[in-house]
């Protein structure tokens, strides 16, 4: 189910690494990984809905002193990872979503950028996990065929910021695609997902990426990877794990995922990018999981939005508890 600024929920979590994992991303830290965090992508709901005005990039020169607060609180909270997303369309800055007609931000754009992920290390943040989230006609969630205006948009973004984002002294890995990875009947976002493992695999490697992070049906999605990635798939996996009544809790969407890729030979650790705001259900449900399937999960990072769900992408502002998940031993 796909959600988020798309505009629908998305959710993000952060978990602490609960395996000693060799690093094998660029600029992955040495040893074991600690604590987790949160999607961090706006400091301020107007009306406890509306996060359009306050993303922490586009608005950052507008929220920083906001931002850097609110960075100093999630780190004294415990949190110790940031998934941070990066929202951009062919159109005008909205407050959030960035203008990307050009094939790149715009200068003040890329400054602020520069700029959050200065403050986000100055904190003390440990390492983020940076997403590429194309919005309107930029993103191929809903294409019936491959838009190759479209997709050089894209790509652009992605090749011009990822040196910003390799300079900027925190180990990092890149969601190329929120929630990228197609099912089986999406064809054209097959297409445009294979094409970009190929060209960010020949221009950057495939170290310091998660691929295309995937939801439910994750299962299905799994049957993908292989025309995905070919030979060469990322070393770590990024999933996004929501209980529903339509395709089971979180442990039941984790052991899922789990058989399908142990079936398919896909061994690698996962990042868990999303999952409800400090959510005590979700953190039992996530750690019974690795316990019963053994699978290693190196971090979670949840997204700002309840199970509740009293608006319909976001409903927490800032991203600052992060109790249950720390109770549970993320």
């Amino acid at each position: 189910m796909r959600r988020k600024h798309k505009w629908l929920p998305v959710a993000a979590a952060s978990l602490l690494l609960l395996t000693v994992v060799p690093p094998t991303a660029t600029g992955a830290p040495a040893g074991p990984l600690s604590a987790g965090g949160s999607n961090y992508d706006f400091y301020d709901l107007t009306g406890g809905c509306d996060r359009e005005p306050y993303g922490v990039i586009d608005s950052f020169n507008r929220g920083r002193d906001t931002i850097t607060a609110q960075l100093g609180q999630m780190h004294d909270a415990g949190q110790r990872r940031l998934r941070i997303g990066i929202f951009h369309q062919h159109a005008p800055d909205s407050g959030t979503v960035m203008d990307s007609s050009s094939g790149d931000l715009s200068p003040v754009d890329r400054q602020q950028l520069v700029d959050l992920l200065a403050a986000v290390k100055a904190a003390g943040f440990q390492e983020i996990d940076v997403v590429f989230m194309p919005l309107g006609v930029d993103d191929p969630h809903g294409w019936s065929s491959m838009n190759e205006t479209a997709y050089r948009e894209d790509w652009g973004v992605i090749s011009r910021l990822h040196p910003l984002i390799a300079a900027a002294g925190i180990p990092y890995r890149i969601d190329l695609l929120n929630e990228g990875m197609p099912m089986s009947d999406q064809p054209a976002l097959r297409a445009y997902t294979q094409r970009l493992w190929a060209d960010y695999t020949a221009a950057f490697g495939s170290a310091d990426t998660v691929g295309f992070s995937m939801t439910v049906w994750i299962a299905d999605r799994v049957t993908q990877m292989s025309a995905v990635y070919g030979a060469t798939p990322p070393s770590v996996f990024e999933l996004h794990l929501y209980g529903d009544s339509w395709n089971g809790d979180e442990y039941q969407q984790f052991v899922d995922a789990d058989q399908k890729m142990t079936s398919l030979g896909y061994h690698q650790p996962w990042i868990i990018g999303e999952t409800y705001f400090d959510d005590a259900t979700a953190a039992d449900n996530i750690r019974r999981a690795i316990a019963d399937t053994g699978r290693t999960v190196q971090y979670l990072t949840q997204w700002p939005l309840t199970r509740a769900q009293k608006c319909a992408d976001v409903d927490q502002a800032p991203p600052v508890p992060y109790a249950a998940y720390s109770s549970a031993g993320f």
